[in-house]
């Protein structure tokens, strides 16, 4: 993009020649003008035609902040909601477009997902051997260290849904994959509807699940349970003690997911146990619990060095 002078305390006068811009499909104008009106005014009214912008120059990777920012007014209108879709469609990340389909009213659904099995099978059939290269290194994670597998799920959101689906089963139920790698994917099948019942591996235990029954890891009500008795537990006494533990924590329990209330049945006594892992009424297996969770942090943590 062009450098771009500029008019002081006159975001308007951006706005206003960002429009212009956009509307003689002058992207690059466009998207220079309404970055500088959005930094002034950070509206919707602003995010939406710089999104537009953005999409004329084939960045929506660049939009995807805005989207974030604005996601409940770009799902209100049908514009924008075309719009949003047509972003993410371009990144191509299905998963996310899926997953974004569950949050449009009913009446507009099928229109939508119309739009992105089209988009699938457009991209399927000119890229079928890149998608067919990533399939196949997603369906076998366990043969990378963990941090590694980190990266590789980054890019399962690129594979349309059939093949998403099924390059992820098999990882779901392999010791060999980092239990956080395996929520991820197994959140990814949630996304994006999946209803075949599939086993997985959990904490010390296997069981099946239906994806798209399941809450998502950070809906968990167990998690919930565990992160709320942590602030009650801390309270406002040590406000940097609470947030700090559930951070942590969130992330740590994610690990037992989706059998996280079978591996937690008393959140409150897990919450205090958690917060004096010396104390005498910690269990024997939360003792083992607690090394477990720290090790699979560390194989994360010591493989990203």
């Amino acid at each position: 993009m062009g450098k771009i002078v500029a008019m002081p305390n006159n975001g308007n006068r951006h706005l206003t020649i960002g429009l212009q811009a956009l509307e003689d499909a002058n992207y690059a104008s466009a998207a220079a003008h309404l970055e500088k009106a959005f930094k002034l005014t950070p509206v919707f009214e602003v995010a939406l035609p710089l999104t537009q912008a953005l999409n004329g120059l084939h960045q929506p990777h660049e939009a995807v902040p805005y989207i974030s920012q604005f996601m409940e007014d770009y799902l209100a209108a049908p514009e924008a909601r075309t719009l949003l879709f047509e972003t993410l469609l371009a990144l191509p990340d299905y998963r996310f477009a899926w997953a974004v389909l569950h949050h449009v009213e009913p009446a507009a659904q099928p229109a939508l997902q119309a739009q992105i099995e089209a988009a699938e099978a457009t991209d399927l059939a000119a890229n079928g051997e890149v998608i067919a290269s990533l399939s196949r290194a997603l369906r076998h994670l366990g043969g990378f260290d963990p941090h590694q597998q980190e990266q590789m799920i980054n890019d399962i959101g690129r594979l349309p849904r059939a093949q998403m689906i099924e390059a992820a089963r098999a990882n779901l139920n392999d010791p060999d994959v980092h239990p956080a790698i395996r929520i991820s994917i197994l959140d990814a099948l949630t996304a994006v509807g999946d209803d075949t019942p599939v086993a997985v591996t959990g904490y010390a235990q296997t069981g099946t699940v239906v994806p798209s029954a399941l809450p998502g890891v950070l809906n968990d009500p167990t998690l919930l349970q565990v992160l709320n008795q942590v602030q009650l537990q801390v309270g406002l006494d040590d406000p940097e003690l609470m947030r700090a533990t559930v951070e942590v924590l969130r992330f740590e329990l994610g690990y037992l997911y989706p059998f996280i209330a079978q591996v937690i049945p008393d959140p409150a006594h897990f919450a205090a146990s958690y917060l004096n892992k010396a104390g005498a009424g910690v269990t024997a297996a939360e003792k083992t619990l607690f090394n477990w969770l720290t090790t699979q942090t560390a194989q994360l943590m010591n493989m990203a060095k």
